[in-house]
């Protein structure tokens, strides 16, 4: 989707097409990548032994490590459209024509067209990818927890356990349970 949408830009867009929003492009993909930087963070201290054994905790490294790798990957696609618009506002939106001669047709490429295509590419995998990264976010905070349910379980059944010694080593009175006999 995003390398057709990219396509399409090159036919119909002009080289230029994103010089005016350039500032405003980098800001928004600065706060994106700033974005990126601390869920990055974030997934890789949410792991805690819990109550899981260790099995599931291998499990939960193995998904968490899979989502730091998405998280990377959008920080370094926003971070090379950073770096695209950047680059495109410094040549001026404009790079030379590329003539191509074939027998006796001969047509030029214009190679300013790289901006459009490639930015709009990688913003339409930005905007696409965007929901995986809530969703990501959200899976942290059901890891997050669950592992504060287990750890609250654990207590709870100390608690109960403690209360149940508690009760057993409770000495009831000798006399506890006796039969008196009340005259009338």
């Amino acid at each position: 989707m995003a390398a057709l949408s990219g396509v399409v830009a090159g036919f119909v867009m002009p080289a230029n097409f994103y010089g005016e929003g350039a500032a405003e492009i980098v800001t928004v993909l600065g706060f994106l990548i700033a974005a990126f930087v601390p869920a990055m963070a974030l997934s890789a201290t949410a792991i805690r032994a819990g109550g899981f054994s260790v099995m599931r905790i291998r499990a939960l490294g193995a998904a968490v490590d899979r989502q730091i790798k998405v998280f990377g990957g959008l920080f370094l696609y926003a971070l090379a459209a950073c770096a695209i618009t950047i680059l495109g506002k410094l040549l001026k939106w404009g790079l030379p024509e590329l003539p191509i001669r074939a027998g006796t047709y001969s047509l030029s490429l214009d190679l300013s067209l790289v901006f459009p295509v490639i930015l709009t590419a990688l913003f339409v995998f930005l905007g696409l990818r965007a929901v995986t990264f809530i969703g990501g976010i959200l899976s942290i905070l059901n890891l997050q927890t669950s592992i504060a349910e287990d750890e609250a379980r654990a207590r709870d059944r100390e608690r109960d356990q403690a209360a149940v010694d508690e009760l057993d080593a409770y000495e009831l009175p000798a006399s506890y349970g006796t039969r008196i006999d009340v005259t009338h």
